[in-house]
């Protein structure tokens, strides 16, 4: 069924190195005419100026099966993106 199937492909994800991940914290542009974008992290007054909360990550996945062998899979997410979307 297709929960078994899930758990199959899910066994097939390859630990996931290092090298293979970012986090970060969105700064502000403050060239921007966009008074959204000119806010960074910190610039925001209840969060500590020392705060080294991520805001931002990003993960590539590999799946070790026959149909998806050498496909990456890059899952991001965070705050403050320039854009919403899910593909």
């Amino acid at each position: 069924d297709i929960r078994d199937e899930k758990v199959k492909l899910l066994r097939c994800i390859s630990p996931v190195k290092p090298e293979d991940v970012v986090i970060g914290q969105y700064i502000g542009d403050k060239n921007s005419t966009n008074v959204e974008h000119q806010q960074g992290y910190l610039d925001d007054k209840t969060v500590p100026d020392n705060s080294t909360t991520p805001t931002y990550a990003q993960l590539i996945l590999n799946i070790n099966n026959e149909r998806w062998a050498g496909v990456p899979f890059i899952l991001r997410a965070g705050k403050a993106l320039n854009e919403k979307k899910a593909e």
